[in-house]
């Protein structure tokens, strides 16, 4: 009689040899391919999250801020500065020019971690112009006058200029802040402080979105009183808007200065002609004339890119 009891045993014995065989068939069969975790190491678990600091610059540099990331257990970022330029992925993007006019921004930054998981930090930042030139505004703006006369823009019409000293309206546009337009204002009528001006109409040759008009003096201790008018077709008055002052009655140039008088406009201004008017100077206040003579040296305009 078989001893069944020993094939019981010799079954059982044999078994983990048979699994062990089959898992290392199917380990095999199979292309399975993992990472050991290392020794001690735990599951980060920690979201990202999601901050940073914003410092605006001063004196020449007031459009461009300095921004500091101060974000906890991210990898990635993803900086959006608000004012439809490309976005950032550096980690911390240590300088962002704006536009050159005062403004405020929402400046967001999107983190990420390796484990997909992400935070979103807005801020809002604001540019004051603090009114000292910037330089070359071609990094904004396009210049429309390059030419050396001032082309493609023309004079199309003036009220008068000083003939004894050849101080043309075109002076403006030569590119020599040597050469001026210079004219006399006639009297004060009773009971106002300015006269109705004396004015220069520039055809810019075509229709554009106008951002920044700009135009030195000749230094003089008191300032220029002007104002500054546009229109799309007619150069009667009727067809002119006046953009500069936007409130108030004329604007006040810098005193003792020879550098470029700027004005950005936060919407672009749709122009084909530009109409400048000088009152004379004034005292600082603007509200009693000194002087009936206006002078001014040199004009250019920028559209948008």
């Amino acid at each position: 009689m078989k001893n069944i009891n020993n094939k019981k045993i010799e079954i059982i014995n044999i078994l983990p040899k048979i699994v062990l065989s089959l898992m290392l068939v199917l380990l095999i069969s199979c292309d399975v391919s993992y990472e050991l975790a290392e020794a001690n190491s735990k599951e980060d678990l920690k979201p990202p999250t999601a901050f940073f600091g914003a410092v605006v610059g001063q004196d020449d540099e007031w459009n461009k801020v300095n921004f500091a990331n101060e974000s906890i257990s991210a990898s990635g970022y993803v900086w959006d500065f608000g004012d439809g330029t490309e976005t950032s992925t550096e980690f911390e993007p240590k300088e962002h020019s704006y536009p050159p006019v005062s403004a405020s921004y929402q400046v967001t930054l999107e983190v990420s971690d390796s484990n997909g998981l992400t935070d979103v930090y807005t801020k809002s930042v604001t540019i004051l112009d603090n009114g000292t030139p910037l330089g070359d505004l071609n990094q904004f703006y396009d210049l429309i006058n390059t030419g050396d006369a001032g082309e493609p823009v023309t004079i199309h019409s003036f009220s008068s200029f000083q003939e004894s000293k050849d101080a043309f309206p075109s002076n403006t546009l030569d590119k020599n802040g040597g050469t001026l337009w210079t004219a006399e204002d006639q009297d004060v009528p009773a009971g106002d402080y300015k006269s109705d001006g004396e004015y220069v109409i520039y055809d810019l040759s075509s229709e554009y979105d106008l951002r920044v008009i700009q135009f030195t003096t000749n230094v003089k201790s008191d300032p220029y009183g002007y104002q500054i008018w546009t229109s799309t077709g007619g150069t009667t008055d009727a067809d002119f808007t006046k953009v500069i002052p936007e409130s108030g009655d004329i604007m006040l140039s810098q005193i003792a200065s020879s550098e470029f008088q700027v004005k950005i406009f936060n919407v672009p201004v749709k122009a084909r002609y530009v109409k400048l008017v000088g009152f004379g100077r004034f005292n600082e206040t603007g509200d009693t004339r000194t002087s009936q003579w206006m002078s001014f040296s040199q004009i250019e305009f920028f559209k948008d890119k």
